[in-house]
């Protein structure tokens, strides 16, 4: 038993010692640093959000999220919003997200619709079988808005169906990049001892032509690996999918009689791709290619690259986050006033 404890006292309790330490350590810091600056455990950031958080934010206003379909089928209101982290406070907090500003600004009842609790699903999966299992109908609900951000559209789509007998309860996997806002210092050890121990950090990082952050360093871009590693090279069997979902969604809600909305937030480096110096990375066209292939129904698209890429070009700062992968709070005011007018 001696042997033992001397043998523990040497190898195991030094291990054990310093993931206490690193959780006391990541407990107090960098909490407030945006999901880039965590996910990457990057130092720096938390000042930049502070700053973010003293400009013009906003209290609750929408309704909070109903995960119960029978509530739902109860629930009146003016707007339903479906979607991903983007819809559900990315960035700085949901009071400062585009569908707090909807409701704020439109002067709506908004709710937000969260089957089984996971931002993580397909919204238009969740929307196409919330409209066709008639949670959602022109009885309760006068408008649907659909988010889904760019990245995750080839995969996403790629698993549609249209014959769900009831809600799915979508996996506990969790894209890295949407990970709750809050993420505990345990995942935060696993994240340090994973990237920076035994792989490569997710998080890129390029120099760009002018400064267009606030903070320490306006002029470099942080954002996430996948959005230089999805979204390129489609296959025609790819582009087929995601035009037959979209459509597939159009034509229920016009049976039900339900307005809707189809708002498709950018890759960050997307918006910035082209004011990258020597960008060694392909260049993005899928949003582009999006309107080509909707064109029919693009009235009802609200696409967040066309709405924000004109203030950056402006010089605007701060149009996303210099530490997040999602946009500011001035931009989801932006986002939302581009929705309002298609709202009925």
């Amino acid at each position: 038993m001696k042997k033992f404890l001397i043998k523990i006292s040497y190898t195991v309790l030094p291990v054990w010692l310093l993931l206490v330490g690193m959780v006391v350590y990541l407990w107090a810091t960098n909490d407030n640093s945006g999901d880039l600056m965590r996910l990457g455990l990057i130092d720096g950031g938390s000042e930049y959000t502070d700053s973010i958080l003293n400009t013009d934010v906003l209290h609750d206003f929408y309704h909070q999220s109903l995960d119960d379909d029978s509530l739902m089928r109860l629930d009146t209101c003016d707007v339903v919003v479906i979607g991903d982290s983007f819809s559900h406070g990315g960035g700085v907090s949901k009071t400062c997200d585009f569908v707090n500003y909807l409701a704020h600004d439109g002067n709506l009842k908004v709710t937000l619709f969260t089957p089984g609790g996971d931002a993580q699903a397909s919204p238009v999966q969740m929307a196409f079988d919330a409209l066709n299992l008639g949670v959602i109908d022109s009885t309760h609900v006068k408008n649907l808005v659909v988010q889904e951000v760019e990245r995750y559209l080839v995969s996403r789509h790629g698993g549609f169906v249209n014959n769900n007998t009831s809600l799915p309860r979508p996996q506990a996997s969790q894209q890295a990049a949407e990970k709750p806002k809050d993420s505990s210092p345990l995942l935060r050890v696993k994240d340090y001892v994973f990237y920076h121990l035994f792989g490569k950090n997710p998080i890129y990082t390029a120099r760009l032509s002018r400064p267009m952050f606030g903070g320490k360093q306006p002029d470099m871009l942080y954002f996430y690996k996948d959005d230089v590693n999805m979204g390129f090279d489609l296959s025609a069997d790819q582009q087929q999918a995601i035009v037959y979902s979209y459509r597939q969604l159009i034509n229920l809600a016009r049976e039900k009689g339900v307005n809707l909305v189809l708002l498709i937030a950018c890759d960050k480096y997307d918006l910035y791709q082209d004011f990258i110096i020597d960008n060694p990375y392909p260049t993005k066209t899928l949003n582009e290619d999006l309107e080509q292939w909707m064109a029919p129904e693009i009235d009802r698209f609200v696409f967040a690259k066309r709405v924000l890429l004109p203030f950056v070009e402006q010089g605007v700062k701060d149009v996303y986050l210099f530490n997040d992968t999602h946009w500011s709070p001035a931009s989801s005011r932006l986002i939302a006033a581009e929705i309002i007018p298609k709202l009925k």
